[in-house]
């Protein structure tokens, strides 16, 4: 029989000397909050022996001391939440995973190459779309601009990350239900697990009860230890891909209902669906982080709103989340009994979260191990500088010659996901796409290829399973000044 972890409110500690491996997690918020681009956070880790949250930091770039019950907002962990209730929905028969999403919302137009995609498709980001439309905030909107696009591979084919694709989950949820998608799983997952002071929907009403988002002053260069931080752009989400803000207590006792499902008997419906999150497999799933210390994943693939992951210890159900000036990650682990929850006032695109809650949850499996006296599992030690190895200096791209000197340069955006970009040639003369920052930018250079029959439109990354693309616009004598990223629109400006 499997350890449980303890249910119930975490004790508060003050100072992180009774955490799970004290000294290291220390050093390591200490060089998160030096070295990185991190205002402050809060993190909470239960075990069979207790519970216990620890807050550090500040609320925002210039705010006051973080508190255990301040919320951050959670990000894409909110798949977790808008999977649990459709895994519920499913082991009550009130839809199938198998139901087509165009019979669900007749209205949806998509892309021609798109098949027919089940909701099954959409939980496992196996319906080949791209990854969002961030330049804008409505869900039906976002959805609609789906026709546009391209997809990269039939349906079920590749795992690839779609934040689009939980939009449209959200949105059938709500069809199914009757209900607007917050107010759904608020009835759906929300209450039944407790979580009273969760919010389901980031709205300007309860902005002051949020802590402001954390990102770089600048978004058109890298950022280095000792430049300056900023409170992030306002946003409001309120689709499946990203609607919850929570504290850390109410996000460790989330990730403590999918390590002990069977702990709340009067939620009858919770053990078949936390089972039915891992059952389902997609082709691939999220990258393990290297830089730090954890458990070894031996494969990881994406269940229903969770990353899999198979370690020599047993499974660990996994989820990180990134918004503007957010980062966050849970970790469930059922066979050690251990729940590990961290949120942070960072830029989201950075995995800090992910690098915090994993030493946590090694250090937690070793104490384990320690205190009856077996054997402790071997860990991967991860970078000897895992903080600095999450900036990684990269050299100046060269403008283009001939047909691409029109093309590179810098561009700009008002989309505070992805905001600012550079067109460049690197050091292999590969044509590349940079960003520094913004949530839904990636945060090493990107391979432009050009596709079949376009002669500036660009599919975004080497496999040519990815859906993205840019397209150039507006020429100029000879000089590309609009660029269109799916949807998105940015203009050249100067490079600075």
């Amino acid at each position: 029989m499997n350890p449980v972890p303890q249910h119930g409110t975490p004790r508060t500690l003050t100072t992180p000397s009774e955490l799970p491996g004290s000294t290291r997690v220390s050093a390591l918020l200490k060089q998160l909050c030096e070295n990185a681009p991190v205002a402050g956070g809060t993190l909470a880790v239960a075990t069979p022996h207790g519970a216990v949250a620890y807050a550090f930091g500040s609320r925002g770039a210039h705010g006051g001391p973080v508190t255990v019950g301040d919320r951050f907002e959670i990000g894409s962990i909110s798949k977790t939440v808008a999977a649990l209730a459709a895994a519920r929905l499913a082991v009550t028969g009130q839809w199938s995973l198998d139901d087509h999403v165009c019979d669900l919302l007749p209205w949806l137009r998509l892309p021609a190459e798109a098949g027919n995609p089940s909701i099954r498709h959409l939980l496992t980001h196996t319906t080949g779309w791209i990854t969002g439309n961030d330049a804008l905030p409505g869900e039906a909107g976002q959805a609609w601009g789906l026709a546009s696009t391209r997809a990269g591979s039939p349906p079920g084919a590749f795992f690839h990350y779609s934040n689009i694709g939980y939009v449209v989950l959200g949105l059938a949820i709500a069809e199914v239900t009757g209900t607007p998608f917050h107010r759904a799983v608020r009835e759906l997952v929300l209450d039944p697990l407790g979580m009273s002071g969760t919010l389901a929907q980031v709205t300007g009403a309860e902005r002051e009860s949020i802590v402001p988002g954390t990102v770089p002053s600048r978004d058109d260069a890298p950022w280095t230890p000792g430049d300056s931080l900023a409170d992030a752009a306002w946003v409001e989400p309120a689709g499946a891909d990203g609607n919850v803000a929570a504290n850390v207590s109410e996000l460790l006792a989330f990730a403590v209902h999918l390590t002990d499902p069977t702990a709340t008997p009067e939620a009858e419906w919770l053990p078949a669906a936390v089972a039915l999150l891992s059952r389902e497999r997609a082709p691939g799933g999220e990258d393990v982080l290297a830089a730090g210390r954890h458990l070894p994943v031996v494969a990881a693939r994406y269940g229903l709103g969770v990353n899999v992951e198979e370690t020599s210890e047993g499974t660990l159900l996994t989820h990180g989340g990134g918004m503007i000036g957010y980062g966050s990650f849970m970790i469930s682990d059922s066979a050690s009994g251990i729940a590990v929850a961290v949120l942070l006032s960072a830029p989201g695109e950075r995995p800090y979260a992910e690098l915090l809650a994993r030493e946590v949850h090694a250090s937690a499996v070793l104490d384990a191990a320690n205190a009856i006296n077996v054997e402790a599992p071997v860990l991967s030690a991860g970078q000897l500088d895992p903080v600095a190895s999450l900036l990684p200096v990269r050299a100046p791209l060269q403008p283009g010659t001939d047909e691409l000197a029109g093309i590179t340069g810098c561009f700009r955006s008002y989309s505070p996901w992805f905001p600012h970009l550079e067109l460049g040639v690197d050091g292999a003369g590969t044509l590349v796409l940079r960003a520094y920052a913004g949530v839904e930018a990636p945060t090493a250079d990107v391979p432009l290829v050009r596709l079949p029959g376009h002669r500036l439109r660009f599919r975004i990354g080497a496999d040519p399973r990815l859906p993205e693309t840019i397209e150039c616009d507006a020429i100029i004598d000879g000089i590309v000044h609009v660029l269109d990223r799916d949807g998105c629109r940015y203009s050249r400006v100067a490079a600075r």
